[in-house]
């Protein structure tokens, strides 16, 4: 691991496309990977890797999830998993971010200052909080290309209500950050400009709980993710490896 931050300071990374600043008791992890900011092998293994950073580090209370200025994150590059052939690896890394955002022992925010599709969308999802900019769109996209949210739509059927759920994942029409606002799934949505801002308001009020969040966010992931979530995930990996093999990746 890293050493952590000292605050207003950026961390290191093993990937120069993710960058860790602490703000205050927060630490925000940003990653860029271009417009629309799609993870591949090593991207996300050191997202990973951030997280277990912040998580290891006693001034760190909060963790924020920030993606990128213009996109949170749009799901994996596809192409690239297949010309390199890391999709087997890929799958296997976001699968470990997706059991690792909601057991860490520190709240998490996810800061959405632009579109937050496919995996990006199931990364925003099971942040405790989400502060999402006007006119953000947010959802599984991959029906729409011809392919399916294989592991993507693991946390969104087990964290949203299950019609809206469905309705997403077998169309890839993504949701209007409004409809998630009424839906109880965001938390706020601003201007862009004021993401950060509320953002760090919601650390601020989440870090008073100091160490107990430890016991408490691990008690509560049992209650807020439905049962078998895990197993689910777990499931999927031979799927996304499958349709990413397949000749046209359907």
């Amino acid at each position: 691991m890293t050493a952590s931050p000292a605050p207003g300071t950026a961390g290191t990374s093993s990937d120069p496309r993710v960058t860790t600043v602490r703000r205050s008791t927060a630490t925000w992890i940003e990653w860029d990977n271009g417009t629309t900011n799609l993870l591949d092998l090593e991207l996300t293994a050191a997202i990973n890797e951030a997280l277990l950073d912040a998580e290891a580090d006693p001034a760190c209370a909060v963790v924020v999830l920030a993606g990128s200025p213009t996109a949170f994150c749009g799901g994996a590059d596809l192409a690239k998993l297949r010309r390199t052939g890391t999709s087997t690896g890929f799958a296997a890394e976001v699968i470990r971010l997706l059991k690792l955002v909601p057991a860490l022992r520190k709240p998490v925010i996810a800061a959405v200052r632009g579109d937050a599709l496919a995996s990006g969308f199931s990364i925003a999802l099971l942040a405790d909080v989400t502060v999402a900019a006007d006119g953000t769109r947010l959802g599984t996209v991959e029906v729409a290309g011809g392919g399916w949210p294989m592991i993507a739509q693991v946390p969104v059927l087990h964290t949203l209500p299950p019609k809206p759920a469905l309705l997403n994942v077998v169309t890839g029409v993504p949701f209007d950050a409004g409809r998630l606002l009424d839906l109880g799934v965001i938390a706020d949505l601003v201007p862009a400009a004021d993401v950060d801002r509320r953002t760090t308001e919601y650390a601020d009020l989440m870090a008073r709980a100091g160490t107990l969040a430890g016991t408490g966010r691990r008690a509560l992931k049992s209650m807020s993710l439905s049962a078998g979530y895990e197993a689910d995930l777990d499931a999927a990996y031979d799927g996304f490896v499958a349709m990413l093999s397949s000749k046209d990746g359907t």
